[in-house]
C-alpha cells in the first residue's frame, strides 16, 4: 500500500516538473522569435523603423531644428523684403534729389541766357554799325566780358554763343564766320526758334554751330554739351546760345552711388543720353518700359525689368520745365547683397544645429544599441540553454539595474534547475526499484490469493467488515488526495500571480524610465527656447544702435541744412539733399520701432513657451513620483503573494501528514485481514478481494515502468541546460 502511495505521489510530481520545464522552453521559443522579428531587418515593415529608440531620439531633435529653419527663412524673408523696400524709397528719393539739383541748375543756365539777352551790352553788341569799327570793338569786347563772367560764374555752363545778324557773333570757344547767322537760322533749330513764341527753347544739339566752330581750328562736338538753350532777343534780332556741360552732369551723376553695376543717365527730349557707369552711349531710349514710362503722368517712379537678361530696378524722375528724364538702372542683385549676410548667418546656424543633432543622436542611440546588443546576444545564448552566460555592461544608467537584475534571474533559474536535476536522479532511482518490488509484490498477492480461497469460507462475516471499512478508507484517501491536488493547484496560481507581478514591476520601471526621458527632453526644450530669448536681447541692441545711427543721421542732416541756409543760392541743392537725408533717417527710427516692438512680442512668446515647458516638466516628475509609488504598491502585493505561497506550503505538509495517519490506518485494516486469513480457511469476499489487489499490483507495475520513462524525459530535458 506504501508503495501504491509513493507511486501515485510521484507520478504527479513528474509531469508538474515536465509542465514547467516545457513552459520554460516555449517561452523561451517565443522569446527567440520576438528577438529574431527584432533583428532581421527583411521581416520588418517601414513602419516599424521608426520605433527605434535612435529614429525617434532624431526626429525629437529634428523638430525644433526644423522650426529654426523655418524661422530664420521667414526673418530672411521680411528682412529681405524690408531692407529692398528701402532701397527702392531710398534710390528714387536720391533720384528726384538729382533730378530736382539739375532742374534747379537748368533753371539757373536759362536765367543766365534771359539776363544775356536784356543786358544793354547784348543790345549795343546787336545794333552797333559794321563800319562803326570803334563801337563794334569795344562793345564787342564788353560782351565778351561779360559771356566769359557768365560762363565762369555759372558751374552748370560749358559754353556761351552769341550769334550778330550784322557780323559774325561771338563764343568762348572759338570765333565764327560772316555768315553764321544765316547758315543757323536756315537750321531746322533756327526755324523752330522763329516758329516759337516763347523767348527761348531747349535743344540737345546745335550741329551747324558744331561745324562752324570746328572750322576755326577748334574741336567742339555734341560730346562737350549735353544740352543747350537758345534765345532770340525780340527786337534786334540776336540769337544767344548757352551750352550746359556734359562733364557737370557726369560728375553729379557720380556723386550718386546706386550700388554696383548700376547705370544712371539724363535721356534729353530728343532720345539723347548722358550715361554714367556704362560704355554704351544709347541704353534707355530704346526700352520699351521708358517708353511706357513717358508716356504716363506721373513725375517719377520705379519698377523691377529686364536688361541684359538680367533683373533690375528700373527708376525715373522726370525734369520740371524740361523734356528730360533722369533714368537709373540697379541690378536686383546688387540690392540683394546687403541682405545676404542674413541668408548666409539662417544657413550657417541651421546646418550647425543639424549636424550637432546627428551627432549627438549617434552618440546616445550608439550607446544604447551597443548595450542592447549585448544583452541580446547574452539572451540568445540563455534562451538556447546556456544559462552560464553573463549580462555585463559598462554603463551606470538604468542598463546596469538591467543587467543586475537579469544576472540574479539566471542565478535562481540555475539554482532551480540543479534542484529538478538532483529530484529527478532521485526519481529515476526510486522508479527503477518500484519495478522490481512490483513484480515481487505481484507473484507474493497471487501466492497469498491462492492461500485465501482455503480459508474463504470462514471469515465471510469478518471480511465484509473489512471490506465495508477498506470502503470508507478509499473513499477518506479519494477525498485527501482531492484536498492535496487542490492545494496544489492555489500553489500554481499564486505562483503565476508573482510571475504577473514581477512583470507588472518590469512594466513600471520601463514607464519610469520612458518618464526620465520626457523630463530630460523637456529640460533640452527649455534650455534653447532661454538661448532663443537671449538672442532675441542681442536682436534689441543691434536695433537701439541702429536707433542710434538714425539719430546722429538726423542730426548730420540738421547740420547740413544749417549749412546749406549759410551758402544762400549756391547751397540749395544741397539743402535738398539734406532734407531728404532727414527723411530717410526718419524713416529708418519708425522701421527700427517696429522691429523692437516685433522683438518684444517674440520675447514674451519665448517667456510664455518657458513657462509651459516647466508646467510640463513638474507634471512629468509627478507622474515619477506616482510610477514609483505603483513600484512600491507591486512590491507590496510580490510579498503577499510570497505570504500566500508559504501559507500553502504549511497546508501541503499537513495534508502529507494527514496522509501519513491514513496510511496507518490501512496498515491496521491490514492487519485485521491477516487475523481473518488465520482464522478461516478461506473466503469467497476475500478472495475476490485478493484478486483486486493481483489488478492493483499489476497496475502498480504498469505505473512503476511509465514512471521510469517519464523519469528518463525529465533527465533528457534538464539535459539541455548548461549551469556549470
Amino acid at each position: 500500500m506504501n508503495l501504491d502511495n509513493q507511486s501515485k505521489e510521484q507520478r504527479s510530481y513528474i509531469p508538474f516538473i515536465q509542465k514547467k520545464l516545457k513552459g520554460y522552453k516555449e517561452g523561451n521559443k517565443n522569446k527567440e522569435t520576438v528577438t529574431e522579428l527584432k533583428t532581421n531587418p527583411a521581416k520588418k515593415r517601414f513602419t516599424d523603423r521608426f520605433q527605434k529608440i535612435g529614429i525617434k531620439l532624431f526626429i525629437g531633435l529634428l523638430i525644433p531644428i526644423i522650426l529654426l529653419a523655418i524661422y530664420g527663412f521667414v526673418s530672411y524673408q521680411k528682412a529681405e523684403t524690408a531692407i529692398i523696400g528701402n532701397y527702392e524709397k531710398s534710390a528714387l528719393s536720391t533720384l528726384n534729389a538729382v533730378g530736382d539739383f539739375l532742374s534747379y541748375g537748368f533753371r539757373g543756365v536759362k536765367q543766365k541766357e534771359v539776363e544775356l539777352l536784356l543786358d544793354s551790352s547784348f543790345n549795343e553788341y546787336i545794333k552797333a554799325e559794321p563800319g562803326d569799327s570803334v563801337n563794334t570793338i569795344k562793345a564787342t569786347k564788353t560782351l565778351k566780358e561779360k559771356i566769359i563772367v557768365v560762363q565762369t560764374t555759372e558751374e552748370f555752363i560749358s559754353a556761351v554763343h552769341v550769334i550778330n545778324p550784322n557780323g559774325n557773333g561771338i563764343s568762348t570757344v572759338g570765333d565764327f564766320r560772316d555768315d553764321m547767322y544765316q547758315a543757323f537760322v536756315g537750321s531746322d533749330i533756327g526755324q523752330m526758334l522763329e516758329e516759337k513764341s516763347s523767348i527761348n527753347i531747349w535743344t540737345s544739339s546745335h550741329l551747324e554751330i558744331d561745324k562752324i566752330l570746328s572750322q576755326s581750328a577748334v574741336e567742339y562736338s555734341t560730346s562737350d554739351y549735353a544740352l543747350s538753350v537758345i534765345g532770340k532777343a525780340n527786337r534786334s534780332n540776336g540769337i544767344a546760345v548757352v551750352d550746359i556741360s556734359t562733364e557737370k552732369i557726369n560728375e553729379i551723376f557720380s556723386k550718386y552711388d546706386l550700388g554696383e553695376a548700376s547705370i544712371i543717365g539724363l535721356v534729353t527730349m530728343d532720345q539723347r543720353e548722358i550715361i554714367t557707369g556704362s560704355e554704351d552711349t544709347n541704353i534707355f531710349s530704346s526700352l520699351s518700359y521708358y517708353q511706357e514710362a513717358q508716356n504716363q503722368e506721373a513725375q517719377n517712379g520705379y519698377s523691377y525689368e529686364e536688361y541684359k537678361g538680367e533683373e533690375y530696378l528700373y527708376i525715373y524722375s522726370k525734369l520740371d520745365d524740361i523734356d528730360a528724364t533722369v533714368c537709373a538702372l540697379i541690378p536686383k542683385s546688387t540690392i540683394l547683397k546687403q541682405v545676404s549676410g542674413i541668408k548666409a548667418l539662417n544657413i550657417a546656424f541651421v546646418s550647425f544645429a543639424s549636424i550637432l543633432a546627428i551627432v549627438t543622436v549617434i552618440i546616445i542611440a550608439g550607446g544604447i544599441a551597443n548595450a542592447i546588443g549585448s544583452f541580446k546576444k547574452a539572451i540568445a545564448q540563455a534562451s538556447k540553454g546556456d544559462l552560464t552566460t553573463k549580462f555585463d555592461t559598462k554603463r551606470k544608467d538604468e542598463f546596469l539595474t538591467l543587467s543586475n537584475g537579469m544576472a540574479n534571474m539566471l542565478t535562481d533559474m540555475r539554482k532551480l534547475i540543479g534542484d529538478v536535476q538532483e529530484v529527478g536522479g532521485k526519481v529515476n532511482k526510486s522508479a527503477g526499484g518500484l519495478s522490481q518490488e512490483s513484480e515481487n509484490l505481484l507473484i507474493a498477492t497471487k501466492d497469498i490469493s491462492s492461500t485465501i480461497e482455503n480459508i474463504e469460507e470462514g471469515i465471510v462475516q469478518q471480511a465484509n467488515d473489512t471490506e465495508n471499512c477498506l470502503t470508507q478508507m478509499n473513499n477518506l484517501s479519494d477525498e485527501i488526495t482531492q484536498v492535496y491536488s487542490r492545494t496544489y493547484d492555489i500553489n500554481q496560481i499564486a505562483g503565476n500571480a508573482k510571475s504577473i507581478t514581477n512583470e507588472g514591476i518590469v512594466i513600471v520601471d520601463q514607464l519610469n524610465m520612458n518618464s526620465k526621458a520626457t523630463s530630460d527632453i523637456t529640460r533640452d526644450v527649455i534650455s534653447k527656447v532661454e538661448r532663443f530669448e537671449v538672442q532675441s536681447k542681442n536682436i534689441e541692441g543691434f536695433v537701439n544702435m541702429i536707433n542710434d545711427i538714425a539719430s546722429q543721421t538726423n542730426l548730420l542732416s540738421l547740420n547740413a541744412s544749417i549749412e546749406a541756409a549759410r551758402a544762400g543760392v549756391a547751397g540749395l541743392g544741397f539743402s535738398v539733399v539734406a532734407e531728404e537725408i532727414r527723411k530717410l533717417a526718419d524713416q529708418t527710427v519708425g522701421a527700427v520701432n517696429k522691429i523692437q516692438t516685433i522683438v518684444k512680442e517674440l520675447q514674451v512668446q519665448t517667456k510664455d513657451t518657458v513657462d509651459t515647458a516647466k508646467q510640463a516638466e513638474t507634471i512629468v516628475e509627478s507622474q515619477t513620483l506616482s510610477l514609483d509609488k505603483t513600484v512600491l504598491a507591486f512590491n507590496n502585493i510580490d510579498q503577499h503573494v510570497e505570504n500566500l505561497v508559504n501559507q500553502l506550503e504549511l497546508v501541503s505538509q499537513g495534508m502529507k501528514k494527514i496522509e501519513k495517519a491514513k496510511e496507518d490506518t490501512l496498515d491496521a485494516i491490514e492487519s485485521i485481514s491477516a487475523v481473518s486469513e488465520q482464522t478461516a480457511a478461506s473466503t469467497e469476499e476475500v478472495s475476490a478481494t485478493a484478486l483486486t489487489q493481483i489488478d492493483s499490483v499489476e497496475r502498480l507495475r504498469r505505473s512503476a515502468i511509465e514512471l521510469a520513462n517519464d523519469a528518463i524525459n525529465l533527465h533528457e530535458s534538464i539535459k539541455q541546460f548548461k549551469i556549470d
